[in-house]
């Protein structure tokens, strides 16, 4: 069941506006799907802003609809930031499966949206 959601053709995507400009580049990430104990996987970011990050894993049970934990290593920054999110898109890549999440809670505190903000603005996101 859960392999049939994974390209469904209807996905919350094809419905997304950007309202948030996105930075391109390319930082560590670990996430797992929540509910789902002991799996943390790697991979690296294409671009992400405010509110959402597409990132790009080698390997993912993830399907649209699941909410995930991610885990961004921020370059400059003391600690990684923690954000939940749900999954929009997922395409088949060379270097594996390309994630789209839509952040749902952006960490511990809005402390963490206020370092993604600057952060964002320091590198120029469009």
């Amino acid at each position: 069941m859960r392999e049939d959601a994974r390209h469904s053709p209807h996905s919350a995507a094809s419905l997304e506006r950007r309202e948030f400009p996105r930075l391109k580049g390319n930082f560590k990430v670990r996430y797992g799907v929540c509910g789902v104990h002991g799996r943390q996987v790697p991979g690296f970011t294409e671009d992400m802003g405010i509110g959402g990050i597409r990132f790009t894993t080698p390997s993912t049970d993830a399907v649209i609809g699941d909410h995930i934990a991610i885990e961004i290593a921020v370059p400059g920054g003391d600690d990684p930031l923690y954000f939940l999110g749900q999954v929009i898109r997922l395409n088949d890549s060379a270097a594996g499966t390309e994630i789209a999440i839509r952040f749902d809670y952006l960490g511990k505190s809005d402390g963490y949206r206020s370092i993604l903000e600057q952060f964002l603005d320091a590198h120029g996101a469009a």
